[in-house]
């Protein structure tokens, strides 16, 4: 089966200004500041800014990445590496390559500090225990904190990233941005085939391009059962999705050459950009 390849949903989180754009030299360098989030899919990502001399290949390399995972998570890019000076580029960061506590042996001349910038809904457990997995108290003393209230948009120092990079083992689980969600579906999916029958559809599928981007997969179709897993594939952008069907396409709604309503974080995820496009669905029966 060929592999997911799941773009990242650019719309529904917030890269707080791409400081690490390193030079023509460096992709990392100690005076940038690397700003980290965490998406609805548990990702800590970091938007790099693109500089002159800086090429999307090498960028891979020296962040540990495989070309195809890094196209994963930046669905405007395609395979031939193009880009724009000053294109931000999302890259994926594993909690274990950020240095948490400074040793005796640590030099601040190799290494780039990490923040996180608080987002609305965002408690101190939550980020030091959940995201960052650090003790509450390191984290307050760091930050010379009084108390662990917090306000949206206050920046936390989190720990130290290497300008040497991250090493690629530490990237073994950044293949595939929407994770153990999107694999359930595909292996519910799976299993499902091996008692029930496949059929196969193509046509024009649907999605309201205004409505903003979530993390939810779900889709309408008229002949899958509702509850069912079914498998979409964008033959256009080469990458295939799984949505669950939690209703029929209504009557009337729709013309008869939509075979499929999307939401719309399937639709961009599979390179959707406008409201109709051309998929192939499989479903089981």
């Amino acid at each position: 089966m060929r592999k997911l390849f799941l773009i990242l949903f650019i719309l529904s989180i917030q890269i707080v200004g791409a400081h690490a754009t390193g030079d023509s030299l460096q992709y990392l360098r100690a005076k940038d500041t690397v700003f980290i989030q965490v998406d609805g899919f548990g990702n800590k990502i970091f938007g790099h800014t693109m500089e002159k001399g800086q090429t999307f290949f090498s960028l891979a390399r020296h962040y540990g990445l495989k070309l195809d995972a890094l196209l994963a998570f930046n669905p405007d890019m395609t395979e031939d590496g193009n880009f724009e000076l000053g294109q931000t580029i999302l890259i994926p960061v594993p909690d274990s390559a950020i240095v948490k506590f400074k040793t005796k042996a640590f030099q601040p001349a190799v290494f780039a500090p990490v923040f996180y910038e608080v987002r609305r809904g965002d408690t101190f457990f939550r980020i030091a225990r959940q995201y960052f997995k650090m003790p509450l108290d390191t984290l307050k003393n760091r930050n010379q904190l009084v108390n662990t209230t917090l306000h949206t948009g206050q920046k936390l120092l989190v720990g130290w990233l290497s300008l040497q990079g991250i090493p690629d083992s530490l990237q073994l689980a950044n293949t595939n941005p929407l994770g153990a969600k999107m694999q359930q579906l595909q292996l519910r999916y799976e299993s499902t085939k091996t008692y029930k029958k496949e059929y196969f559809q193509n046509g024009a599928a649907y999605w309201q391009r205004e409505r903003e981007m979530g993390s939810d997969f779900y889709a309408l179709h008229r002949l899958a059962p509702v509850g069912s897993i079914i498998q979409i594939t964008n033959p256009m952008k080469k990458k295939t999705l799984y949505a669950k069907v939690i209703a029929p396409i209504p009557d009337r709604a729709y013309g008869d050459d939509i075979i499929v309503v999307l939401s719309p974080s399937v639709a961009k995820l599979l390179g959707a950009k406008d409201p109709k496009f051309f998929v192939e669905i499989r479903y089981l029966k």
